[in-house]
């Protein structure tokens, strides 16, 4: 009896375990989420401080290649992971700089015809492929003077959610393309603020801040052109 009652305690909450095991494999699972608000409130400032460094790197970097006519073809992962397009190029992990790109799309650089991948990790984006071939976009309607770089960064919106940033070899204009849709001829801070606006983060605490799509930078940017027009 002595033996019994010493040792009930322990296998009341053995067979507590055993009776409750999948309501506590889902409460672990749920607190492990990366998408629980309690966990994400501790690292806010310093995960969106990296992603605006990550993207000012690409803007710079863009940037500077427009300059030289370098062709340049920029993929930003979003929740549909691309994992096979990773493995058709070559894999790499590193922190996105302005200096590695522009190395990675020097002309005479072996990979310079492929596509970068840059996937976002737990704190920050690391660039996690170089030299990947996308899917060329199956649209008839696309404008015939869009190379075959612009072609597959459609392509690349097409089938998934990424983002991606296009460089044309000849003319150096620097493009986007999202969901199928292709911005053209931006200014390096009309980039950075349409990469914002679609990667970064919006604070919890103003759900009512509006946020900038292409479909309405789009939008915005014909109704000033039709302004500037009739004046």
């Amino acid at each position: 009896v002595n033996y019994i009652l010493s040792h009930m305690v322990e296998w009341g909450v053995l067979a507590l375990i055993i009776l409750f095991q999948p309501e506590i494999r889902q409460l672990l699972e749920k607190v492990g989420s990366r998408n629980i608000r309690l966990l994400r409130i501790f690292q806010p400032e310093q995960q969106s401080s990296e992603l605006e460094r990550a993207i000012d790197q690409t803007v710079a970097a863009c940037t500077d290649m427009a300059k030289t006519r370098t062709g340049v073809l920029i993929v930003f992962e979003r929740k549909l992971l691309l994992d096979e397009i990773v493995r058709s190029g070559t894999t790499l992990d590193a922190a996105v700089s302005s200096e590695l790109l522009k190395n990675i799309f020097f002309v005479k650089a072996p990979m310079h015809d492929g596509a970068v991948i840059i996937r976002q990790g737990r704190m920050f984006r690391r660039l996690r492929g170089a030299g990947c071939i996308l899917p060329l976009s199956k649209n008839v309607n696309l404008s015939r003077d869009l190379g075959m770089r612009h072609r597959a960064g459609i392509g690349m919106s097409e089938n998934s959610d990424a983002v991606v940033v296009i460089v044309s070899e000849e003319t150096g204009s620097i493009s986007v393309a999202i969901g199928g849709m292709l911005k053209r001829h931006l200014m390096p801070e009309t980039l950075r603020q349409l990469l914002r606006n679609e990667l970064m983060p919006q604070p919890e605490e103003e759900p009512d801040k509006p946020r900038l799509s292409l479909r309405e930078l789009l939008h915005a940017h014909r109704k000033g052109e039709q302004n500037g027009n009739q004046d």
